[in-house]
């Protein structure tokens, strides 16, 4: 008996992946710059294939907005017309916002009568802290106090259920040193399972996002390069681990593109800089880009910017009980009063290094 089989005819070319078209855009922009660069542009992919229904949902786009106006409420209303109001925290956050451009007015306090036109960006990740009163479409996640388990090497993809080629995607980029103290930044509660090529080429570069939506957590494509992918996962609810907190779903809207080097870095300051739109930050840079050259991993501008962000949580801790977020981290009520110390300390003994040993 012979052992070579007859060959067999190769399969078959595959055809090219159907696509879910989009030229249409959701541009938002700050009331005082209204021609200028949006604060938000997100492309506006149909809600199914073959739906005439385009549009973005209106819950993600409030929230991002909120986000990156610091914590500010407010509603959207038309470019063309400041007068006429589109959504605010009243709509249905699940109904889609047709393509076109709006602009974002901070709702104070006081009411519709208290709109401000003239609210400030937040520009970076270190100038952001999670709010004290969390928005209701953010609630889920991690409760429980133990510490969650790492997850089994039968982990799959959130996304597509492969079991295959994973990745651990991080919702906070490991490079954002200033979140390791609201977050351990290599912990399971900042980790989801992704295949590498929707994390690498996918999540990192911004070409979709995850956020609550219908009642489940759902991928939100929002650039037109990922037709592709949106044809299958766009508006899908994806299995998103119970163990992170939804909140951390927001933050990729306060990426921005780092410095190249030191001196363009100097010239920045603390915390000025230019805010990208959602899919335009980069998660590049490393630590020892980011040195000043004596052990320390912030310039004194970054320093005193953290400084303010740690005080300002101070503020929150007297608010809320602690979590097991804050134990991990060693924030306390009053931690943030060492820290100044402790960084005071520093610049007075130059000679000594972050470990405490003499150079």
């Amino acid at each position: 008996m012979s052992s070579i089989l007859p060959a067999i005819t190769a399969r078959p070319l595959q055809r090219p992946l159907p696509l879910l078209d989009t030229n249409s855009r959701v541009s938002v922009y700050h009331p005082k710059v209204p021609f200028g660069v949006p604060i938000l542009l997100l492309n506006a992919f149909p809600c199914e294939p073959g739906s005439g229904v385009v549009g973005v949902p209106v819950g993600l786009v409030l929230d991002a907005c909120f986000v990156l106006a610091g914590n500010q409420r407010g509603e959207l209303r038309l470019l063309a017309s400041q007068q006429e109001r589109v959504a605010g925290d009243d709509s249905d956050p699940d109904g889609l916002l047709v393509p076109g451009m709006y602009q974002f007015v901070v709702v104070r306090a006081g009411g519709y009568a208290e709109l401000d036109y003239d609210y400030h960006l937040c520009e970076s990740f270190a100038a952001w802290t999670p709010p004290v009163a969390v928005p209701p479409r953010w609630l889920g996640g991690e409760a429980a106090r133990a510490p969650p388990l790492r997850p089994s090497p039968t982990s799959v993809c959130i996304m597509t259920g492969a079991a295959t080629a994973l990745q651990a995607s991080h919702l906070v980029p490991e490079a954002e040193s200033e979140w390791s103290h609201f977050l351990d930044l290599t912990s399971v509660r900042n980790e989801v399972a992704l295949r590498a090529d929707l994390n690498a080429q996918g999540f990192e570069q911004g070409l979709f996002l995850f956020a609550p939506y219908a009642g489940h957590v759902v991928a939100v494509f929002v650039k037109a390069v990922a037709q592709d992918l949106a044809y299958k996962y766009h508006l899908r609810a994806v299995d998103f681990p119970s163990r992170i907190r939804r909140g951390y779903l927001f933050v990729p809207f306060l990426k921005r593109k780092r410095p190249d080097s030191p001196a363009d870095r100097s010239h920045g300051g603390g915390g000025a800089r230019k805010q990208e739109d959602v899919a335009g930050g980069s998660g590049g840079g490393n630590d020892e880009d980011r040195s000043n050259g004596d052990g320390s991993l912030l310039t004194d501008d970054d320093n005193e910017a953290l400084l303010v962000l740690f005080e300002k949580l101070d503020e929150v801790l007297k608010t809320r009980p602690l979590t097991v977020d804050d134990e991990q981290a060693g924030r306390y009520p009053g931690f943030s009063r060492i820290k100044r110390l402790e960084l005071e300390y520093r610049r007075a003994h130059p000679q000594v290094s972050a470990e405490g040993d003499d150079e």
